[in-house]
């Protein structure tokens, strides 16, 4: 027919677009249809579970990629990891598969983990286990062998890092500056620290700080991470090895120099992207050795204040009336513990009546010390007139460039007071005779004027409100003043939980995550239970910190926990709470009981909320 068409019209034909659509989409619903029909099933007789790494032999500076595949299903639980007490366990997330080959099918689902070493030697990776359909199918055990780092010098290196201490042997609360740095000379991205101080009060500095550094001739780019450290007590105390991930950018292709007749070589945009080497640093343990504050010299006053200080004081008015006020403002300032300045009560005598008004710190963080200033303010009221003088105030500190302890004061600031300027005799004078007592004319009287409406003896009477009267007049007018605060105040907490995101998911954040709690079941199996208590803090922390998604590191919201008004120990809970629950969803056993993690992980909501 279509042969004819073409003989008659000279004319190509071909079938119609209608006809094309219907049977393009009949096939594509067939093929679909089959997909979905044979998608998730598998005999038990086709499954596998293997396991797999990227490399056997490493170093601590290296990481390695555990997989574990499962064949013949694509809906298999997570597997059960072995103990792995010797690694740090990440999980990167799963992929599946599904395949149809010359009428055979198959499917496969991936699990990633990266395993980071914490020490050196030979560990066997045990069994993993996979529950299907009531059957446990078991990966066979894997060999890795874990070593030091080559003795290559770090100046021949692309990429190390180290922790440098200002001072290994500060006195106790003397300010130390530990500065990690991060050396590179390729390109670097993706870059997490792990860095931790026990025994120490931290203040983070300013920064990060990017820098250039020559060490040995060879120029650096050089990323700098500052803390202020205060030693809380003597004694030697270890900062542990710092864990740096980090990813290389390879800008050549397969690693080495680009081709160049590779259309897709050096100058291509598809090759600007690069390769990433993923990388793991660790610092050096370093050990400090803590000096307890001398006890020769110690003055009387002394608030374990070390540092350098200066004192100051001033009056706001040196003239004043007895009965007058005026205030004396003291200011500590220095570079030290500022936070910990507590001045002595001074002696004040018999001459003023004193009120003490609440401290003020200001805090200035620079690129490698914290300094400040404390201000102290006291009303003085004079009791009597005369020549008087506010006391001076004493602050004894701690000199560590000395060795010593330091007494410095402020001046004792002269204060003139006068008496009051009202008379309080009363001047009397008889009738009939001015203030002098010359006589004057007596006062006459004309006549009336006109009268008061009330003559009688009622008008005398008292007028004053009686209790009941006297409450009824209140409510009257306090309840619209009331009402209106209330209704004000309840249209703009619905404004701010309609237009403010970060208030409205803080909003009840905590009373969600413990009724998510009470919602858990105890008989429950201790992994589901681990994985679900994770879930829950992570989304209260999301919530709280305004963080989007559940999937956030612990190292983020131990950034914006230390942006935030929590404390270090609130902060360290917080971070081995996350990470051991993380462990914990791919363990073969939990090794606690579902009661008490579930009882931890309400402990550290409480503590975040700042509840008693």
């Amino acid at each position: 027919m279509c042969l004819r068409t073409m003989i008659k019209t000279g004319k190509s034909c071909s079938p119609r677009p209608q006809k094309v659509f219907v049977y393009t989409a009949g096939v594509f619903l067939w093929i679909s249809a089959f997909f979905i029909l044979t998608m998730g099933t598998a005999r038990a007789t086709d499954i596998q579970i293997t396991a797999s790494v990227d490399q056997q032999e490493l170093t601590l500076e290296d990481s390695v990629n555990f997989s574990i595949v499962v064949e013949g299903t694509r809906s298999a639980p997570p597997p059960q990891l072995p103990p792995l007490d010797s690694f740090k366990v990440r999980p990167r997330g799963s992929s599946s598969s599904f395949q149809i080959i010359n009428g055979d099918r198959s499917s496969s689902i991936t699990y990633n983990f990266s395993l980071l070493p914490k020490e050196t030697g030979t560990f066997t990776i045990g069994p993993a286990t996979v529950d299907i359909d009531g059957k446990k199918y078991r990966t066979a055990p894997i060999t890795l062998i874990v070593k030091e780092p080559s003795a290559v010098p770090n100046t021949l290196r692309e990429v190390f890092a180290e922790m440098v201490i200002s001072n290994k042997k500060p006195y106790v609360q003397e300010q130390v500056t530990a500065t990690l740095r991060i050396y590179h000379r390729v390109e670097i991205r993706n870059l997490k620290t792990d860095i931790q101080f026990q025994g120490f009060r931290e203040e983070a500095l300013k920064g990060p700080i990017q820098n250039t550094r020559i060490v040995n001739g060879i120029r650096y780019l050089s990323y700098e991470i500052s803390t202020a450290l205060f030693p809380l007590r003597p004694g030697k105390v270890e900062i542990p090895a710092s864990i740096i991930e980090l990813d290389e950018v390879d800008r050549t292709r397969n690693g080495g120099t680009s081709d160049r007749f590779d259309p897709f070589g050096q100058g291509s945009i598809f090759n600007n992207f690069g390769r990433l080497n993923h990388k793991t640093l660790r610092t050096k343990p370093i050990t400090l050795d803590i000096q307890p504050l001398p006890q020769k010299n110690r003055p009387q006053h002394f608030s374990n204040l070390v540092g350098d200080f200066i004192i100051s004081a001033q009056l706001s008015r040196t003239e004043v009336e007895v009965g007058d006020t005026t205030t004396l403002t003291v200011t500590v300032s220095g570079q030290g513990n500022v936070k910990d300045i507590s001045l002595p009560s001074p002696q004040w005598g018999d001459d003023f009546k004193v009120y003490e008004d609440q401290s003020e710190y200001r805090q200035t963080t620079g690129a490698r010390f914290v300094s400040g200033e404390k201000v102290y303010t006291y009303a003085l009221v004079p009791l009597q007139p005369g020549r008087l003088q506010a006391p001076a105030i004493l602050l004894n500190y701690f000199d560590s460039t000395k060795g010593d302890y330091v007494s410095i004061q402020t001046q004792a600031l002269p204060l003139t007071v006068s008496p009051g300027t009202s008379d309080s005799k009363l001047k009397v004078v008889e009738s009939g005779s001015d203030a002098t007592g010359r006589s004057v004319n007596p006062v006459q009287k004309i006549g009336e004027d006109i009268l008061p409406i009330h003559t009688g003896a009622e008008v005398f009477e008292s007028q004053a409100l009686t209790t009941g009267s006297g409450i009824l007049y209140g409510i009257g007018l306090l309840l619209p003043v009331g009402l209106f605060l209330i209704t004000s105040g309840i249209y703009k907490r619905q404004q701010r939980l309609k237009y403010d995101i970060a208030f409205s998911r803080s909003h009840g954040a905590y009373q969600r995550a413990l009724k998510k709690l009470s919602a858990l079941s105890p008989d429950s199996d201790p992994r589901g239970v681990a994985q679900e208590l994770s879930l829950i803090v992570r989304e209260y922390l999301g919530n709280i910190l305004n963080l989007q998604g559940t999937a956030i590191t612990s190292t983020e919201v131990e950034e914006k926990l230390r942006k935030g008004n929590f404390s270090a120990e609130e902060i360290q809970e917080t971070r081995e709470f996350l990470e051991k629950h993380e462990t914990l969803q791919y363990a073969p056993t939990a090794g606690n009981p579902p009661e008490e993690l579930i009882q931890n992980a309400r402990s550290l909501l409480d503590h975040l909320e700042k509840k008693p």
